[in-house]
């Protein structure tokens, strides 16, 4: 993958077509100024227009909605606009946004208005090619519509047609958009063109990889974290290979310290084959001492003591875990609020366990090397930039000799945006020299997983008289995401660890927020919604008990103290669809939650029916989401009640747990998803776009929205059912599959 050094709005000429490139940035792209080329647009003589895209299909559908986005001011119908899978790019020095990582629901909103802009500026080259075919330099008497200029004349010419005259000419630097009025594509619940691959089995994914000569691996990790082989197991007699993997730089996590050889791989014709030797093969490891102490009730006592004392932040200093970040302070005291003598006390902890990925496709990776020539990597990966860093720095070859492949994800949810299970493929590759598989069983996948952070959240508050928050004080412990990472964290911590706790727009009267980083030694990683999942449900846990100890509706009480007119109509909307102003069946009732990340606001009511916290069912949800603008409102709808299934199993069910520092939960067996039979009835309510779009207006996300405000919504609804507040997930910590 040579990196192509050219002007934005360059054109790579040919002899029938053209191709615009133009840069797409990831999440993380901000602030780059240096925009090169990694994906284009390209259309042909055939009449075939091509958008080659850099991000990862985990079945969410931005790839799809970017196209539906470009069909717009391209002025094409967007089921013309065929999608290509794109490699990553890496520049030196490497711009932010180089390749796209497919993260923090990013994929859409950061890159509607530069897809905007590629659209506008392609169609107008078009057009400039039909005015010059036409000897006519008045653009007013050209006119465009489903991807054919015309000419007051009566001649028309197809994109096709234009596309070779069109390859040579320089483009415009910017170009007109379609009027917002006259939209005729965003907005739209259009069918997505990748289902019908996915119902009939024909898409393919990394599991489907299949190479000539190819062999097939199983991977065994140490059972204990922070483990290390004390030696190389004998290969099996009917193995073709056992060979010891090592933690690679950058792959590092907790105590998985980078170097440690940690793992071992069983190579054989098939996986089948290769599962069943791996099982059978009795290594011996070596375990840090302190892993005797590693559980999750040591876990849980550690962040217990956290919640009432912590060392604060040292600028400039060593600030190990342990230390406690100030992440915002209003100038009042909400100490010297809470002592006051005319309020109402509230304090309460709030729990969440470590929670597995569980993504219905496990970790799986394919790598065909050539030593010193070329290495391809076939990889289900959120992150085929981070992809390629790694496989150039395991085997020395430069960026023209590896290639990434990004294939279908069977479901991503953060997990595949890690690399250790790309390094591992690519330490095998280089071992065996012939195309290899490596897959991680079940058991690898829940067992070896980076883990969405355990929490321990305490949340004191007061009400004064009238039933105003005179104070709050609000303190998450949680292990460090980005600290696991080499992150150096600044004064206000780990933004994965305090998001979706600060800047709420509540009328507190005085305010502390603080994040404390937990030293536990687990592997940790992001997850769908990551902070939020966790604050959320601590923050408007506590403000239906707060509530409910003012004596007043949930509802009313956060309309009454939300300060954002945007979350206020959001409120309003969830309100208006689940009818809240109407008392529930009898034996049922209803519970509200609101929240953000992602730049979306996202409201949700969850109505319950039962008799109490141990038995009831979720009958009914409704949800309003505002992220300023939707491109396809089906596609949105989807997102958003798969998010919701997301929330119910981590809500009823979803944990890891610790002993002697194993983690104790190896499949769906003892970390079961709702069957079919308890999925509620989900309503979606998306608030409209403005009747014109301002593109300094920040576009929220929406592939975790649904996650966050499920818990909250539900455990206020069994509040309101049962009079008993949940403060620790999962409801049910002892379910299992067979319940």
């Amino acid at each position: 993958m040579n990196t192509v050094s050219l002007d934005r709005r360059q054109f790579l000429a040919s002899a029938s077509a053209f191709t615009l490139g133009f840069s797409l940035m990831g999440r993380d792209a901000a602030a780059a100024t240096d925009a090169r080329v990694n994906s284009w647009l390209s259309v042909d003589s055939t009449n075939a227009i091509t958008l080659t895209v850099g991000a990862s299909d985990m079945g969410q559908g931005s790839v799809q909605g970017l196209a539906q986005v470009l069909a717009e001011d391209l002025m094409v119908n967007p089921t013309r606009v065929r999608i290509v899978q794109g490699g990553p790019t890496l520049a030196s020095p490497a711009p932010l946004g180089a390749a796209i990582n497919t993260v923090g629901s990013g994929v859409t909103r950061g890159n509607f208005w530069r897809l905007r802009d590629a659209g506008a500026i392609a169609r107008e080259t078009l057009v400039m090619a039909a005015m010059q075919s036409a000897g006519d330099g008045q653009r007013g008497n050209f006119t465009v519509a489903d991807g054919v200029v015309r000419h007051h004349s009566g001649v028309q010419w197809t994109y096709g047609q234009l596309a070779p005259l069109a390859a040579t000419l320089t483009p415009p630097a910017s170009a007109a958009l379609v009027p917002d009025s006259q939209l005729r594509w965003i907005g739209q619940p259009l069918e997505r063109q990748d289902i019908p691959s996915k119902v009939d089995g024909s898409a393919r994914y990394g599991l489907d990889v299949r190479l000539p000569g190819q062999l097939f691996a199983v991977v065994r990790h140490c059972p204990t974290v922070g483990g290390v082989l004390a030696s190389v197991p004998p290969k099996p007699a009917a193995a073709v290979a056992l060979v010891p993997l090592t933690v690679a730089a950058g792959t590092g996590r907790g105590a998985d310290l980078a170097g440690n050889r940690n793992a071992f791989a069983v190579v054989a014709t098939t996986t089948w084959d290769a599962m069943q030797l791996a099982l059978a093969v009795r290594p011996k490891w070596t375990v840090p001492a302190q892993a005797a102490q590693w559980s999750s009730a040591q876990f849980a006592a550690q962040a217990q003591a956290l919640l009432k004392t912590a060392t604060p932040y040292v600028a400039g200093g060593t600030n190990p875990a342990g230390t406690l970040y100030t992440v915002e302070a209003s100038t009042a005291s909400p100490d010297a609020a809470l002592a006051r003598a005319d309020v109402r006390r509230f304090d309460a902890t709030y729990t969440l366990p470590y929670v597995p990925h569980g993504c219905l496709e496990v970790l799986n990776c394919t790598v065909d090397y050539v030593a010193g020539q070329r290495c391809d990597v076939y990889a289900p990966t959120q992150s085929a930039r981070g992809a390629l860093q790694m496989v150039m720095a395991l085997t020395g070859l430069p960026e023209s000799a590896v290639r990434i492949h990004t294939t279908m994800l069977g479901g991503g949810l953060g997990r595949k945006a890690e690399q250790d299970f790309v390094a591992q493929a690519v330490q095998l590759g280089m071992v065996l020299q012939r195309p290899v598989q490596l897959v991680y069983p079940r058991e690898e996948d829940f067992t070896h997983d980076q883990y969405r952070p355990m929490g321990a959240v305490r949340v004191q508050a007061a009400l004064d008289p009238t039933q105003a928050v005179a104070g709050w004080i609000y303190r998450n412990v949680s292990p460090s995401i980005l600290g696991q990472r080499g992150a150096v964290l600044s004064a206000r911590g780990d933004s994965q660890g305090y998001e979706a706790s600060n800047a709420l727009p509540y009328a507190f009267g005085a305010r502390r927020v603080e994040w404390v980083s937990h030293p536990s030694p687990v592997p940790v990683g992001f997850w769908r919604s990551v902070g939020a999942s966790i604050n959320t449900f601590a923050v408007e846990s506590a403000i239906n008990e707060l509530a409910r100890l003012a004596g007043q509706d949930a509802l009313a009480f956060r309309r009454a103290r939300i300060t954002d007119p945007r979350w206020l109509a959001v409120l309003d909307a969830v309100a208006a669809a689940s009818a809240w102003s109407t008392p529930p069946r009898s034996g049922s009732a209803r519970g509200v939650a609101i929240g953000t990340a992602f730049n979306t606001i996202v409201a949700m009511v969850v109505e319950v029916s039962g008799s109490s916290v141990s038995n009831f069912k979720v009958t009914k949800v409704w949800l309003a989401a505002d992220s300023y603008l939707t491109v396809n409102p089906r596609n949105v709808e989807a997102q958003l009640m798969g998010g919701v299934v997301h929330a119910i199993n981590a809500t009823l069910y979803g944990q890891q747990t610790f002993n002697k520092g194993a983690a104790q939960r190896k499949n769906f067996n003892t970390n079961p998803v709702i069957r079919l039979k308890q999925m509620p009835q989900v309503s979606v309510n998306l608030i409209p776009r403005p009747l014109t779009l301002d593109r300094n207006q920040v576009i929220g996300g929406i592939g975790e929205l649904g996650v966050p405000t499920f818990a909250p919504a539900l455990a206020g609804a069994l509040l309101r059912l049962t009079g008993k507040a949940v403060r620790s997930l999962p409801i049910f910590p002892n379910a299992t599959m067979g319940d």
